[in-house]
């Protein structure tokens, strides 16, 4: 069962439209969040430092309860996925009742794997690749 819905996600994922496209080579660093969760909200602020640390992969804002903007700072460099997908995304991810905040890392050309179940930090990067072979 596991098997299949990592398979249904990767099937997802891979037609989700995004703002942008990640760096040639790179993959995506999906983080799910909501602007009524903390440590989502922390995750934002502090999005500048996970962005550095992501490369050469993108990152993708994709929050629940409507799509939120990155930092004027950092725009361009950071992808938002619409609001409809995100949902959709946690939704598969998570299962019912997800909680958030809830990170993906889909490698380029592959399949997203296992979701990270907890705020996302620079160093824990690293151990999210690792889910997926990398």
């Amino acid at each position: 069962m596991r098997k299949l819905s990592i398979a249904l996600c990767g099937a997802f994922l891979t037609a989700l439209p995004v703002k942008a496209q990640a760096p040639s080579g790179g993959g995506q660093v999906i983080l799910l969040g909501a602007r009524w969760c903390a440590p989502c909200m922390a995750e934002w602020r502090d999005l500048a430092v996970l962005v550095a640390a992501a490369k050469p992969d993108q990152v993708v804002l994709a929050w629940v309860d409507r799509p939120i903007p990155p930092p004027p700072a950092l725009a361009g460099q950071v992808a938002v996925m619409p609001h409809a997908q995100a949902q959709e995304l946690a939704q598969r991810l998570g299962g019912e009742g997800f909680g958030l905040p809830m990170a993906a890392y889909v490698p380029a050309g592959q399949r997203p794997c296992a979701p990270w179940r907890a705020p996302l930090r620079p160093k824990d990067l690293e151990s999210l690749r690792k889910l997926c072979g990398r």
